[in-house]
């Protein structure tokens, strides 16, 4: 039995990178934009079941539009990293397509917390474990620099940080934003 493409890449990005370079497989706008596509429609279906512990194709319908901007953002930062290389082994879309097939940690996370949170509500374990994929992320985008982008070693481990620097902001604003949370932990200090 194969592994998938994602499972594959998650254990040897070195590997899997330099072989879908040198497979020279081009890739389509459509194409490149179909995983962040996907990735709305798992947010959809993720959030219906974490919120509700169910799915219907109006609450799915609804979950994706109010999550589509986490692609569309994760696509902007993307291309800021890709576009920051200056060269590159592939096309632009092509850059794109193996840049998200990195989002296998992420997408793992969310399936593991979703299923966590249906049994278990804990939004401190949820914001906590998210070190995990972060981390695995962090290295898949330094050799997503080297062997996609062609850059030396420091430049992938300069970019990768300024790319999850920038997601991190991202989460944490977001977080700030949704729940308040700076209050709440000043509430919980000062009591």
């Amino acid at each position: 039995m194969r592994c998938s493409a994602a499972v594959l890449l998650m254990r040897a990005p070195s590997r899997e990178y330099r072989a879908e370079v040198a497979a020279r497989t081009d890739a389509t706008w459509r194409r490149a934009l179909m995983i962040p596509g996907l990735l709305a429609l798992m947010f959809g279906l993720l959030n219906s079941t974490a919120a509700v512990g169910h799915v219907s194709a109006s609450l799915v319908g609804d979950e994706i539009l109010c999550w589509a901007f986490v692609p569309a953002v994760q696509l902007l930062t993307g291309a800021v990293l890709i576009r920051s290389a200056g060269t590159r082994r592939v096309t632009f879309p092509r850059a794109i397509e193996l840049l998200f097939a990195a989002h296998g940690p992420w997408s793992l996370w969310l399936v593991c917390t979703t299923l966590l949170q249906t049994v278990y509500p804990d939004p401190y374990v949820v914001i906590g474990s998210g070190v995990v994929p972060m981390t695995i992320t962090a290295f898949m985008l330094i050799v997503f620099g080297r062997e996609v982008l062609g850059l030396s070693g420091r430049q992938a481990r300069l970019r990768a940080a300024a790319h999850q620097a920038v997601t991190v902001l991202m989460i944490v604003t977001y977080i700030e934003l949704a729940t308040r949370l700076s209050v709440r932990i000043i509430g919980a200090v000062g009591s």
